[in-house]
């Protein structure tokens, strides 16, 4: 675009030269004709070979001039055609530079949403990390439960079988009840023969009972701790069908203490083959 620019000047500068030649040439010519009518007249045959050297050349000076105006021309249109696509190319860099500019702003947004990802990535493995933890401390919790329960001894027991079928009692005298029909004795701490429970460890216990009782009159029963009355249960029977009493009691043991179940004078309990009077207990934890 520079060297078309130079060059429409070059020729700008050219047709101003020429222009001033000719008027140089017609105002000489004028003060000639003006001052020396005479010297023209006698010098006719040389003034006669000028003009047909003017004739002569004019011509080529002026296609030469045409020429250098197609070419000005011609370089004109070519101007206008390179400004046309500098403009156009100048719409597109403006396109580019929105384009570049929205990319940067979504990749400002898309920054930001990973920095807040990483922030929910950071706070969800801190979580974890904390549930890891108390995972393994639950972990060790029930691995000291488990050593502790296979280390704590075991016991259960449950006896029936005071007789087959017929009442028991009514006696003059308290008399000790015996479970002959062993269910569970888990840890053999229950005595079918002496019909007594006998704490193996320290510890606390849960003992419970059932008694029936069938026909009119008063049944009765009663719990003991090494002969101490832990409890007892009365009711009289007025329909003279079948009536039951449960009971239960957590109780505090050393070891050797001996549990066991009595029915009191003047009462009665009755039994048959379907395990209708009930001695239980087992051990809940050691102290």
């Amino acid at each position: 675009m520079r060297g078309a620019v130079a060059l429409l000047v070059l020729l700008f500068c050219l047709s101003g030269a020429w222009t001033q030649e000719e008027s140089g040439r017609v105002r000489e010519s004028d003060i000639t004709q003006q001052g020396h009518s005479t010297e023209r007249e006698s010098r006719g045959s040389e003034a006669t070979e000028v003009t047909g050297e003017r004739v002569t050349t004019q011509p080529d000076i002026w296609d030469e001039m045409k020429g250098l105006r197609d070419m000005v021309i011609e370089q004109r249109e070519k101007l206008r055609t390179m400004e046309g696509r500098v403009t156009t190319c100048e719409g597109e860099v403006e396109t580019q530079k929105n384009t570049v500019m929205d990319l940067r702003i979504q990749l400002m947004v898309t920054k930001a949403k990973v920095a807040e990802l990483e922030k929910d990535d950071a706070a969800l493995e801190a979580r974890l990390s904390a549930s890891e933890r108390e995972l393994t401390t639950t972990r060790n919790d029930v691995e000291e439960l488990k050593r502790q329960n296979t280390d704590r001894p075991k016991v259960a027991f449950s006896a029936a079988g005071l007789k087959d079928k017929g009442p028991i009692g009514p006696f003059n005298t308290d008399n000790n009840l015996v479970y002959t029909k062993v269910i569970t004795n888990i840890g053999k701490a229950y005595s079918p023969i002496t019909g007594a429970f006998t704490a193996p460890v320290r510890g606390v216990y849960y003992i419970r009972f059932t008694a029936a009782q069938y026909g009119l009159g008063y049944m009765g029963i009663s719990m003991l701790k090494n002969g101490q009355a832990t409890m007892s249960n009365y009711h009289y029977n007025s329909h003279g069908y079948w009536i039951h009493l449960s009971n239960g009691v957590i109780l505090e043991l050393e070891e050797g203490d001996v549990v066991y179940m009595r029915l009191p004078a003047s009462y009665r309990l009755y039994d048959n083959s379907y395990n209708q009077n009930i001695f239980s207990g087992f051990l809940l934890f050691t102290v």
